[in-house]
């Protein structure tokens, strides 16, 4: 019988929370020292950005940020782009850097490939963000299809850019904003989709809370990713400070930790190569 793995993919392919603390640091940072704007303010500036687009992952906020526009005395996004030209670079050098897959996920995976089992990816990450980073790490050789949230909007400078290269339209499939984890009927439509039953499907994600108790809800095999908590608590504590959840999203967030704490996953793994264990064809 055909199987079906379905990833997650922001710390369970790659640690998204230590590559983007770090390189949006360096970002403030830069932009701390090209204009003197005091740190904490940067911060509460940025944090009211991701929390107007539901998002703490907005490349270019910065273009948006009222203290920003303030101090160069202009909202015109091409020329802040330009005047925080070096800070952009800091944080795009930073990134290179930083975003890499968890060792043995791309070996891994193309071996599961080469056995005949499909693979695809699936976050919660806007569409522009999670198809740029799965490019940029590879993953479009490996993942059949990528379920994404679809953008409605970006902070890129020009205004006509599409989301995505309009030649992945057919390997992207955007889900509309309300398909959030953790809701058993969006897996159970990934595997109609693929045209593999749940019982012959695997489910990996680094959230016992969200991915965990969805992936069992939806009566696939769950795994988890237990590794992607291994990242250190400064980072995660900057990414607290500029999070675009409000105080309803906390409050959910710790509602959902009371209701699932008792979730138990099938599998659970200390690193991605111990899929291959698990997943026989």
């Amino acid at each position: 019988m055909p199987k079906l793995l379905i990833t997650d993919l922001d710390n369970t392919l790659y640690d998204w929370v230590s590559y983007f603390s770090q390189s949006f640091e360096v970002l403030i940072d830069s932009i701390v020292e090209l204009t003197g704007i005091e740190k904490n303010k940067l911060l509460q500036d940025f944090k009211k950005i991701h929390q107007k687009y539901n998002s703490s992952e907005r490349p270019f906020a910065a273009l948006e940020v009222n203290s920003i526009i303030e101090y160069f005395g202009t909202s015109d996004k091409n020329i802040l782009e330009k005047k925080l030209g070096h800070a952009f670079g800091k944080f795009s050098k930073k990134r290179k850097e930083t975003l890499m897959l968890y060792n043995g996920v791309a070996e891994t995976l193309a071996k599961l490939r080469t056995q005949g089992i499909k693979v695809v990816g699936h976050t919660e990450s806007y569409e522009v963000n999670a198809v740029y980073r799965a490019k940029k790490l590879g993953l479009d050789q490996y993942l059949n299809h990528l379920y994404t949230i679809g953008s409605h909007s970006s902070s890129h400078p020009d205004q006509f850019k599409p989301m995505i290269d309009p030649s992945d339209a057919d390997w992207v499939v955007k889900l509309p904003e309300t398909e959030r984890k953790p809701n058993p009927k969006l897996i159970l439509n990934i595997c109609k989709k693929e045209g593999i039953s749940p019982s012959n499907t695997y489910y990996i994600g680094d959230s016992i809370v969200k991915d965990m108790s969805m992936a069992n809800a939806a009566g696939v095999n769950s795994i988890w990713a237990k590794y992607g908590k291994d990242y250190q608590s400064n980072n995660w504590k900057l990414l607290v400070s500029i999070t675009h959840w409000s105080d309803d999203d906390v409050r959910i967030e710790e509602d959902l930790k009371t209701m699932y704490a008792k979730e138990k996953p099938m599998f659970e793994v200390s690193s991605f190569s111990e899929l291959q264990n698990i997943i026989k064809p």
